[in-house]
């Protein structure tokens, strides 16, 4: 909506026209404003953009067959180490005190020394072979080397994943500035088909006719090479066509509907002709208006549109 503050139409507004889904009386006063503001043609432009690259940028890329295999490989060591590992309790032995053996002494009256051979070990230690520095059960793993198979595995992932995204980076680079540029110029085609589109259908609704010159020998009139046609708009204003605009088309009938405006910042004249092969769509020219006769404006856009 706009308002005597603010004359310009909101975004929400702009794109409805875009997409032809504003009213035909509605639609006709955004045009207009469309072609004195500049900053509202940059915001269509802007939402064209943005629809444009929404449906057009690329999908996420797969990771490569080698480097999920490298990382499924890794996850399988670090499942089957964990595996093969044994639980190791907190209290690894449990063996008998030898305090009781350290309080016992020889009777003083059998008068006998005990030799020194019948004992194995120290007074309190008991014959084993485990504590710290020393071989631990059969079969058992210590907890340094444990750690040691967990970093190794760890260092093995790290690698893997740190290779899958310099190798993803690496990849896309060159194809996302491709795809960018691809997507705006499909933006900018669509803004434009769309925009011209929705002043067809404004110049088709209401009621025109034109007045071009006929031919002498039929009822179908023709445009002569040095004439100047005129169709009148809805609102009841007859707007003039120049014959080299007219040229430029390289069309015999005479146009269903016409109009002076701005296109892209150029003045131009958009004509409505019917289409040669099917009744139901019309072709719709955008022309340069700088034109003599023997030099016709330049086609600035073509489309097909229904009628």
């Amino acid at each position: 909506m706009t308002t005597g503050m603010d004359p310009h139409p909101e975004v929400s507004e702009i794109s409805d026209f875009s997409e032809g889904l504003v009213g035909t009386d509605r639609g006709r006063a955004i045009r207009a404003h469309l072609d004195t503001c500049e900053l509202c043609r940059d915001v269509l432009r802007s939402l064209e953009e943005i629809r444009g690259l929404l449906g057009t940028l690329p999908g996420p890329q797969r990771m490569p067959a080698d480097i999920a295999g490298r990382i499924d490989a890794a996850l399988a060591a670090e499942a089957l180490l964990d595996a093969t590992l044994p639980h190791v309790p907190r209290e690894t032995s449990a063996e008998p005190s030898a305090a009781p053996e350290r309080g016992m002494s020889v009777p003083r009256e059998t008068g006998k020394d005990v030799p020194r051979e019948t004992s194995t070990s120290p007074g309190g230690h008991p014959g084993g072979t485990t504590g710290p520095g020393r071989g631990g059960r059969p079969g058992e793993r210590s907890p340094s080397r444990r750690r040691r198979g967990l970093l190794a595995v760890a260092g093995a992932v790290g690698a893997a994943l740190l290779g899958g995204v310099i190798y993803t980076a690496a990849s896309g680079t060159g194809s996302a500035g491709s795809s960018l540029d691809s997507a705006r110029q499909t933006s900018a085609a669509g803004s434009t088909t769309a925009a011209v589109g929705s002043q067809v259908r404004e110049l088709l609704a209401g009621p025109h006719h034109s007045t071009t010159k006929q031919s002498p020998g039929g009822n179908t009139p023709m445009l002569q090479p040095n004439s100047t046609g005129s169709v009148t708009q809805p609102d009841g204003a007859t707007v003039p066509v120049p014959s080299c605009v007219l040229k430029a088309t390289h069309r015999s009938q005479p146009p269903l509907a016409a109009e002076r405006e701005l296109f892209q910042g150029t003045p131009s004249y958009l004509v409505v002709l019917p289409h040669p092969n099917d009744a139901s769509r019309v072709d719709a020219f955008v022309l340069n208006a700088s034109c003599t006769v023997s030099s016709p404006g330049a086609v600035l856009f073509q489309g097909t549109y229904p009628r």
